[in-house]
């Protein structure tokens, strides 16, 4: 059941509407829903489709040449949107397209991963039985006897890559052509924020090491690489050391635990926190200082500002969210604590008895049947959050309830915090809401991957299917 605002037509006359709709595939030629990719900005869209025997991928109405067959884990658009790359196979040999130009035929290749900044196409690929190569640009690195699927990485400012190879029967990590050492066992690479360090571990024999840049630091029974700070200048992992582990931050090892976990540094690198547990005993320290103990902690969190530590922690059937040492009233259950922007809101949710409801800055909210987190506004002065009330959902603004429906989904604030969108649904028919406001306009559904995007602080676009067709569309809506 719909219970609609009593703005509803005034909004309607108010909003301005644009529909745009992408083109679809030429007659005859069906489409692989799963295949359906937008850009990130959702200003384009790819998808594969087929006719008989025939394959091709259709980008913004432009139709591929045909292949007798195209990976449906493509295409891939690039993170700016203005590339698109996929897998296809052509005379039973595999070639990654980009934007529209066939790349080398291999045997085998893995789905292709641009760079950040959107210039750079890698991928694994198979040239023989024995032969596996990382293709950059269309270009071969030198081949190895494997390389592990899931490693290789572009740093963030795209300048450099690295990944795991196979060679005489070691593992190797390859750095910007350069490799490493052979090693039994490798992790995974991780680059620091601002792409001039990188680190992994690495086994020899019964020993791990850390290696930072290159270099191999003290060995140890074990060892788990956590990250490098938001500065770059600090890292954070854990060693095991007969039988017991101790986090290291800087190079310096902590006190002995039976666990050690959930290490992460404030946003402005200056302070640590991580979990701890010891004779069954779990807490929570930050800064070199232990806290209270629980049960059980969950996952830490700094405020933006790094003034503030937050978690979840659990003493026998009570759960508590700790601020800064102090601990909530105690709920049947609650959930991760999310900061304002501005530092100054804590939010969270709760089960109390047979009831949920949000809590912020420690005051309880209205008790429904359920709700989820709670989403503060850009300039922190607000908030949202969805709420079950019976057999419907609402949006709950600072206390004040929205229009009911059967889902509601997908909330986003302006820039200007002034406004705020969502989508809500009855069976198969949704709309966008602006400050509880229905559009006129009813689509089949919304595109569950996207989200509603404000251009601007008047202008808002999302990405909707109508029928018959079916047929993509985006959606744009002008305040007044």
């Amino acid at each position: 059941m719909l219970l609609a605002s009593p703005f509803l037509f005034e909004a309607q006359a108010q909003m301005k509407e644009k529909i745009v709709p992408f083109a679809g595939p030429p007659k005859e030629w069906v489409i692989y829903q799963s295949s359906v990719r937008f850009s990130t900005d959702q200003k384009h869209l790819a998808y594969v489709c087929h006719k008989d025997k025939n394959f091709a991928v259709i980008v913004d109405g432009r139709m591929s040449s045909t292949y007798d067959n195209i990976s449906r884990d493509t295409p891939v658009f690039s993170p700016d949107g203005a590339h698109v790359a996929y897998r296809a196979v052509k005379n039973d040999k595999w070639h990654v397209v980009l934007d529209g130009k066939e790349g080398a035929a291999y045997e085998a290749q893995v789905t292709p991963f641009f760079s950040p900044d959107s210039k750079h196409l890698a991928y694994i690929a198979q040239k023989n039985d024995k032969d596996f190569v990382v293709v950059v640009d269309g270009k071969e690195k030198p081949g190895y006897s494997g390389v592990v699927t899931t490693s290789v990485l572009f740093s963030p400012d795209s300048a450099h890559l690295g990944y795991i190879a196979y060679k005489d029967k070691k593992l190797v990590v390859v750095m910007d052509g350069k490799l490493s050492p052979p090693y039994n066992e490798l992790s995974s690479l991780t680059f620091s924020p601002d792409s001039k360090r990188y680190a992994f571990t690495a086994k020899r024999g019964n020993k791990w090491f850390m290696v930072v840049d290159g270099k191999e630091g003290d060995s140890s029974d074990a060892m788990c690489l956590y990250a490098f700070s938001p500065d770059s200048k600090r890292l954070v992992y854990t060693v095991k050391e007969d039988d017991m582990f101790r986090m290291v931050v800087d190079g310096k090892k902590g006190p002995a635990y039976d666990q050690v976990s959930n290490a992460g540094f404030s946003p402005d690198s200056r302070r640590i926190a991580y979990a701890a547990v010891k004779n069954k005993s779990c807490f929570v320290i930050v800064d070199g200082i232990k806290e209270r103990s629980f049960d059980e902690t969950g996952v830490l969190n700094f405020s933006p500002d790094s003034k503030h530590c937050a978690y979840s922690a659990r003493d026998g059937k009570k759960q508590f969210v700790v601020l800064d040492g102090k601990e909530s009233e105690p709920y049947d259950t609650v959930s991760n604590p999310i900061f304002s922007d501005d530092s100054q809101h804590l939010g969270f949710t709760v089960k109390k008895g047979e009831h949920s409801l949000v809590v912020i800055d420690g005051k309880e909210g209205k008790a429904y049947n359920n709700v989820s987190s709670p989403l503060f506004s850009p300039d922190s002065k607000y908030n949202v959050y969805f709420a079950q009330k019976g057999g419907v959902w609402i949006a709950v603004r600072d206390g004040a309830e929205g229009p009911a429906y059967a889902q509601v989904l997908s909330p986003a604030w302006s820039p200007d915090s002034a406004h705020l969108a969502y989508i809500g649904g009855v069976g198969n028919t949704w709309w966008i809401l602006v400050d509880d406001q229905q559009a006129k306009t009813p689509f089949a559904s919304f595109i569950k991957e996207s989200s509603l995007i404000f251009d601007d602080p008047k202008n808002i676009r999302g990405l909707a299917l109508r029928f018959p067709g079916p047929e993509f569309v985006s959606y744009k809506l002008t305040l007044p």
